[in-house]
């Protein structure tokens, strides 16, 4: 595990972006019983009898789903805190509401924990690292995702994280290295081309962040920012770099941590494992426009912190390798922002 993963703790009513607003968060059969007949105060009951919504496809992992108040917010929440931990405790959860955003992968032999970039407590902690290191402890939680791969699969994901940290180069040439060994043919020739990465990354954000969501209220900005007037970026970049020296160490922090999270190439299987460097080119360059953008209306750590868990709900929680994969033709020249 990542050597934060014991010290993560959820900010609750502190933080500014809960995970509790606008998730359609599944709960089973069993938990959906057992909430609905638990013992508790009045005010408590007259919450849960109201907070579930059917999918449309119900099975017995997803039962219900937790539904929204007007505001998008669960409806279980109360100034921040949910009321139904505050009364029965933790132990009285959803598994995800429980676990989130921790993840436990059995690969393997092996067993993975790894927590979400979309958390922004997560980020904070990535922020301040200087090396995202791992460790080997002792779990009592038993791994919920079963992942095989050869053992030779196993090593690439290995060794990648090794050149993601090499800091004998820059970032993007580790990243280059990377793309370059997952399908060098196609990437070589993507990069050469003469497409601008300011306009390409405003187009997939267009298509992929949803529209009432925190994504699109910073998309909406840097798009208005840079759309008319492409120029600026190259300004506002060398701004950002000398107000956040330390972005690359942060940057590299937060893709590795993504590449655990995703099990990085093997992230989807609709599509050839040589495609995944797209949307890794993809994941760095959103990365760097946002963050960018982002910062120069409001500069402060806290605003970059949000703009990059917002960025990672997305790219954690979606199927977002593939979309890059189907989306971007030349996905490489995202490394050129």
């Amino acid at each position: 595990m990542p050597d934060y993963y014991p010290d993560f703790q959820c900010k609750a009513d502190k933080c500014r972006h809960t995970c509790c607003y606008g998730w359609q968060i599944p709960v089973s059969f069993r938990e959906y019983n057992s909430l609905i007949g638990m013992e508790s105060s009045k005010d408590l009951h007259e919450k849960i009898q109201v907070a579930f919504a059917q999918p449309q496809m119900v099975t017995e992992e997803t039962y219900r789903y937790i539904s929204f108040d007007w505001q998008g917010r669960c409806k279980l929440l109360n100034n921040g805190l949910c009321s139904l931990y505050c009364e029965k405790g933790p132990e009285a959860l959803p598994r995800i509401c429980n676990f989130f955003p921790r993840s436990l992968k059995q690969i393997n032999d092996q067993k993975l924990a790894c927590c979400s970039s979309s958390c922004e407590r997560v980020v904070e902690m990535l922020y301040e690292r200087d090396l995202l290191k791992m460790i080997r402890k002792e779990l009592k939680e038993e791994p919920n995702i079963q992942i095989s791969i050869t053992e030779d699969d196993v090593k690439k994901i290995i060794r990648y994280q090794k050149i993601l940290q090499d800091r004998s180069t820059s970032l993007v040439e580790s990243l280059q290295t990377i793309c370059l060994e997952v399908n060098e043919a196609e990437f070589t020739r993507d990069y050469e081309e003469e497409t601008d990465p300011v306009i390409l990354a405003l187009d997939l954000l267009d298509r992929l962040s949803e529209e009432q969501s925190f994504l699109n209220e910073i998309y909406q900005e840097v798009n208005e920012r840079y759309r008319n007037d492409i120029k600026l970026y190259k300004e506002d970049r060398k701004a950002f770099e000398q107000e956040y020296p330390n972005w690359q160490v942060f940057f590299e922090n937060v893709l590795n941590n993504s590449l655990l999270f995703e099990n990085f190439p093997f992230v989807d299987k609709r599509f050839d494992d040589t495609d995944a460097y797209k949307g890794l080119c993809a994941s760095y360059g959103l990365l760097r426009i946002l963050s960018i953008g982002y910062t120069r209306r409001h500069n402060d750590q806290e605003s970059l912190i949000d703009a990059v868990a917002a960025l990672f709900h997305l790219i954690d929680h979606s199927p977002f390798y593939y979309n890059a994969h189907v989306l971007v033709r030349n996905g490489a020249v995202f490394l050129k922002l």
